[in-house]
């Protein structure tokens, strides 16, 4: 983790200088050979994955209707209650111009939860949100209330400038709230089940063992001075086989490789049937930590989705000979 902080850190230092028209490795004035430059290169390179990355993930939560989003237009059209109101009424405001997004609806304890981050709210006696004295600055005011059976609360009010303040950061708390999410989901374990490989048992005798099952087989490599790789997938089922190769991947990360493969292949299966995905290295799978999850996420999505069951078995000491049998497969 430190060293992909370092990274992003690199990469921003480069962007900075650049954006300020400065060669960050000469620190001079740019020019056409700035961007000759092998280090200024791979930088681009890098922040291209991380971007790449971001945008399959962004794209992946919003074809689920797990992110939420707001456009230009649909913002232009939030209106401010005249009375200093719920914020649950923030929320349906919200979610009144965003009707037609297709995602998840906007919550108001979303709002709750930024401002308590960013100072505005913070817990009562009572367990209910109140507003500090930055909040109560703001125009958030806190009553309490007492319910029928008894029970005690607090319930905050918005004024206009407050409801404004809320809308004007509302891009702020949709990113807050999705990266929570995302960071969730990475906690999560898929249902990926391990096989256990035989010892002593060849690769192709694996598969002749479960020859009722298809096959997922991918290799993959990388350069790690140009931070590019590519794979070669094997789909197998029953003696026919589907092989799928994709080269210049921005990377430095064979794994990361050899799981792109894997997905594809995954998105190649038409019907319903049990997987074993193959690999002579573990790929991450039920390790949210892992630096690729979101990858071993999306491949259990896709054959969930399909109605597969989902097996994982790792060859250790095998690599040159799944290597070996994915080449020879056409």
């Amino acid at each position: 983790m430190e060293n992909e902080i370092t990274k992003l850190q690199w990469a921003k230092m480069f962007i900075d200088y650049l954006a300020n028209g400065v060669d960050p490795v000469s620190n001079i004035d740019a020019d056409a050979e700035t961007l000759h430059n092998e280090e200024i290169r791979s930088c681009f390179r890098y922040i291209s994955e991380i971007l790449a990355r971001d945008i399959y993930e962004t794209e992946s939560n919003i074809r689920k209707g797990n992110v939420f989003y707001i456009t230009d237009e649909q913002f232009a059209e939030l209106k401010i209650y005249s009375y200093n109101c719920k914020v649950s009424e923030l929320a349906a405001e919200i979610n009144r111009v965003t009707e037609g997004n297709n995602t998840k609806k906007f919550s108001a304890t979303w709002i709750n939860d930024w401002l308590e981050t960013e100072g505005y709210l913070c817990p009562s006696e009572l367990k209910s949100r109140i507003a500090t004295e930055k909040g109560k600055q703001l125009g958030i005011s806190s009553e309490y209330r007492q319910r029928d059976n008894g029970d005690e609360y607090y319930i905050n009010f918005y004024t206009e400038e407050a409801q404004s303040f809320v809308f004007s950061h509302l891009n702020d708390i949709i990113a807050y709230r999705n990266e929570k999410y995302n960071e969730k989901k990475r906690n999560e374990k898929n249902n990926i089940i391990n096989i256990d490989f035989p010892k002593g048992r060849s690769v192709r005798e694996f598969i002749q063992q479960h020859n009722d099952k298809c096959f997922i087989m991918s290799i993959g490599s990388c350069d790690s001075v140009a931070e590019v790789g590519s794979y070669q997938a094997v789909l197998y089922y029953k003696g026919k086989s589907k092989v799928l190769k994709k080269t210049d991947i921005p990377t430095n990360s064979a794994n990361k490789c050899i799981l792109e493969g894997v997905l594809d292949a995954a998105t190649s299966i038409k019907l319903s049937t049990d997987v074993i995905i193959l690999s002579s290295t573990p790929l991450g799978f039920n390790t949210s930590k892992s630096k690729n999850y979101r990858y071993c996420d999306e491949i259990y999505r896709v054959l969930s989705e399909k109605g597969c069951s989902i097996f994982a078995a790792v060859c250790q000491g095998k690599g040159s000979e799944l290597i070996s049998l994915v080449k020879s497969m056409k």
